[in-house]
């Protein structure tokens, strides 16, 4: 009849005072039509009692009571960990001073409601006057969030209030909830919340309810007006996510305990790929070692985390998300998928996107916001390693090539760019940079180590992406930083990938360049045949090629690698031949770095007023170009061949001198060698307290640095605080 008389469905819903989303309802058979609607529309569409037939009457003269609703769906059936949560939960239901509502945020899949509702059943008989439970739908298959009205509605006819006697507008039924509610103890689950708008209408006014919100979005607006308990929820702890995974699948996982830890990383720990995996495992004749490798393979990941259900998989999970995002917020997201690190910065999405910076931190902590993403330091940001698959995919179906590849190039030209400015601020005496951006010493150390794990994976991306000069130039450029924070695993795979560029790109200098470093990580890790291999392979590369720079500091690792192999005329020998080249070239930097390593061989071959000499005027070169890492190491030399010679006092003097300069220019692994000499030569003058002091400051640095020397230095520390006693 509505249809036949060109009514839309707002009109009729205004005629007969009921809301659109309840008329909807009726229309489609998921809501009774009570006599009250029949009537009212009967009455609206001059239907002569047609409607009112159809339905029975059957009120009653006597005032409906209110009613005591039981309205929350069943528990997860298992349910591991947040016991910090719970307990914050706990004491949040304790209080009495004002209403309590928790809200529990977090990325998709991270198991909000599972721990909302466990809670609740937990809980349930604390709330004599019952439980209301909405799901409002802000990320699902539905598409479209829940209007605050039409769940009032719902919980007003829950508590007992007849349908015809809901109010028309938002505003009253509010009001009416209120009413309804005061007084009454009463648990609320709202789950699957998008705002706080959303949320505001539908909580009681006073203090003896509880509230549990669920929502994928930081509801900050709760937390200035009602004054919520936001409660963020993150991937599972290790120990979790094994036991998730053991509870469904039994022994197999402790007959695989290896391939069970990879597929939980592989997971990334998020509680709903661990439970689709171990599904998967427990429903199929497969190994875990099978679907560990299956997983293997990010672009398959999600694809291998599928199951019947298509509201639990993770990949709908997190389109929920995807889908409700505005395009140049999407874009971002995707455009987050082609950075090939773990973290990404504001300025590297913004080269990505194309974006102006402030532009692109606005959109990243609008993801941030949705947990799309984590801010986990002042402007960088990481994904999660699912949604970060999910990311590329959706780049992959929706960028163009030519877009995709023209981004990846910005960025990749960006690093360059950063990273030659960061070798101008460490290392100013090097050959000069075309970069223009301003960094000092310390923002740039900043910048290099917040950027170091994500150094290799660029690198690689330029290599496959055909920019083999950009990723060798990107590996040259981080030797400043990679000199002084010597982090030697990460430093070995900077370098092969641009041996591997320099071969591609055919640069013989650049192939030695690399080669040199290379070998540098070698000595560094005692390995002293592999490193000279490295240097004599860098000199035959340059034989043919004139390059004297290149091949200065050939001779000077070759000489690095006899003097670690005790080799000292050989040693002795080669730093000459480096010298010659490098003082024939005006290279005062260079000349400055083999004179202290002659003031080494020298040390070692017992020679101590050479050894000094040389490392004075290393020292005098390392101020006349502004080297102040160079400084420090040319202090230490001086400082160790005084107390070679016995002269303490001289000595403590030196090596003083030296931790300044190298705190100063954060060496910390000339700092733990300082400190570690000071302590022996505190330790020969009789100053015990200061020499253990200087030790543990060492052991100290070391644990940071993550170096193996560690467990001797604590062995020493040990020692000396059993002596005591």
């Amino acid at each position: 009849m509505r249809t036949s008389q060109g009514l839309s469905l707002a009109a009729l819903a205004q005629r007969v005072h009921y809301s659109r989303s309840h008329l909807n309802n009726v229309e489609h058979g998921t809501k009774a039509a009570s006599f009250e609607l029949a009537e009212a529309c009967d009455d609206a569409l001059g239907a002569d009692g047609e409607l009112k037939a159809l339905i029975p009457k059957q009120r009653s003269a006597a005032p409906k009571p209110q009613t005591r609703p039981a309205q929350l769906p069943a528990a997860a059936g298992r349910f591991i960990g947040r016991s910090e949560h719970l307990a914050a939960i706990d004491t949040l239901a304790q209080r009495q001073d004002q209403l309590s509502v928790a809200v529990l945020h977090g990325p998709p899949g991270v198991g909000k409601t599972t721990l909302a509702l466990h809670w609740a059943h937990r809980n349930a008989a604390h709330f004599e006057d019952g439980q209301l439970f909405a799901d409002l739908r802000a990320y699902s298959r539905h598409g479209h969030p829940v209007e605050a009205a039409e769940t009032l509605e719902e919980f007003l006819i829950s508590l007992g209030l007849s349908p015809s006697d809901v109010p028309a507008t938002a505003e009253e039924r509010a009001a009416l909830f209120r009413t309804m509610t005061h007084g009454r103890r009463l648990l609320i689950v709202l789950d699957n919340a998008v705002s706080s708008e959303q949320i505001r209408a539908l909580l009681p006014g006073d203090a003896t309810s509880m509230v549990l919100v669920t929502t994928r979005r930081v509801l900050t607006g709760l937390s200035v007006r009602p004054g919520a308990t936001q409660l963020r929820l993150d991937p599972f702890a290790p120990d979790d996510s094994f036991r998730l995974l053991r509870d469904v699948v039994g022994l197999r996982v402790d007959q695989e305990p290896d391939a069970a830890r990879d597929v939980l990383d592989r997971c990334g720990h998020l509680p709903l790929a661990v439970a689709v995996a171990a599904e998967r495992i427990a429903a199929h004749p497969l190994r875990l070692s099978d679907l560990a490798q299956e997983l293997e393979e990010e672009r398959n990941r999600l694809g291998a985390l599928t199951v019947e259900d298509d509201d639990t998989n993770v990949r709908t999970v997190i389109s929920w998300s995807y889908r409700a995002l505005a395009a140049d917020t999407a874009r971002v997201f995707r455009m987050i998928g082609l950075h090939p690190g773990k973290n990404i910065s504001v300025e590297a999405i913004a080269a990505l996107a194309d974006l102006p910076v402030a532009r692109a931190g606005e959109l990243l902590r609008v993801l941030a916001g949705g947990h799309l993403v984590a801010e986990i330091d002042r402007d960088r940001f990481r994904l999660h390693d699912l949604l970060r698959v999910y990311a590329t995919e959706r780049a992959l179906d929706e960028e163009p090539p030519a877009e995709r590849d023209a981004a990846q190039l910005r960025e990749l030209s960006w690093y360059l760019h950063m990273c030659r400015s960061a070798a101008q601020a460490l290392a100013p005496y090097r050959e000069p940079s075309a970069a223009t951006v301003e960094l000092d010493y310390a923002a740039a150390f900043r910048w290099s180590e917040a950027e170091l794990q994500n150094f290799p994976s660029v690198i690689a991306c330029a290599l496959r992406g055909e920019y083999p000069e950009i990723g060798w130039q990107i590996s040259q450029a981080l030797f400043p930083f990679l000199h002084l924070r010597k982090p030697w695993t990460a430093w070995d795979r900077i370098y092969q990938l641009g041996l591997e560029g320099s071969h591609k790109a055919l640069d013989p200098s650049a192939q030695a360049e690399m080669l040199t470093g290379l070998g540098l990580v070698r000595l560094g890790l005692g390995l002293y045949d592999e490193g000279l291999d490295f240097f004599l392979r860098a000199l035959e590369t340059l034989e043919n090629h004139h390059d004297p720079d290149g091949t200065a500091w050939c001779h000077v690792g070759v000489g690095l690698a006899y003097a670690g192999a005790g080799r000292h005329p050989e040693a002795r020998e080669s730093f000459e031949l480096g010298l010659a080249i490098q003082q024939a070239q005006g290279d005062q930097h260079g000349e400055s770095v083999t004179l202290m390593h002659l003031a080494e061989v020298c040390g070692e071959e017992g020679d101590h007023e050479d050894a000094v000499q040389y490392a004075f005027r290393a020292l005098s070169l390392c101020r006349t170009v502004g080297d102040q890492y160079g400084e420090g190491l040319a202090l230490h030399q001086i400082g160790k061949a005084n107390f070679a010679g016995g002269k303490l006092e001289a000595a403590v003097r030196y090596l003083e001198e030296a931790l300044a300069s190298q705190r100063a220019a954060r060496d910390s692994k000339g700092e733990a060698d300082t400190l570690l000499l000071l302590n022996e030569v505190l330790t020969a003058a009789g100053d015990h307290d200061t020499a253990r002091d200087y030790l543990q400051q060492a052991a100290t640095i070391l644990s940071q640095r993550g170096e193996p020397a560690e467990a001797e230095v604590r062995a020493r520390l040990d020692d000396l605080d059993t002596g005591r006693q």
